[in-house]
């Protein structure tokens, strides 16, 4: 089995941010650097399962959470139904979409 590493990140910092956690502050709970987090997030890094333990603990979520959809090649229906709508809209709604999306999960706390 793979781990697609980004989308491990994206769990990770969405779990994060519903703890209204900055980086910085998982990372002093965790006794790890900023940057460390910071790569994590980003899919650049990967983490020991202790750690993943760690984090997990922190931000009151499971391990199964953490790697929902990281999955190499796995696939979710909720997510290839939202896409398939993404792709019927006109090109110029999906960019209004795409930036309403991404302020929407930006101001997420």
């Amino acid at each position: 089995m793979m781990i697609d590493y980004m989308i491990l990140g994206k769990n990770i910092k969405y779990y994060r941010k519903l703890k209204r956690l900055t980086q910085e502050q998982l990372a002093e709970q965790l006794d790890l650097s900023l940057g460390f987090i910071s790569q994590v997030e980003r899919g650049v890094t990967k983490m020991s399962l202790d750690t993943l333990i760690d984090l997990c603990d922190s931000l009151d979520c499971s391990a199964g959470d953490i790697l929902d959809n990281a999955q190499a090649g796995s696939s979710n229906k909720q997510t290839n139904d939202f896409l398939a709508l993404y792709e019927q809209l006109p090109q110029r709604d999906q960019a209004l979409f795409y930036h309403m999306l991404k302020a929407y999960v930006d101001h997420l706390p």
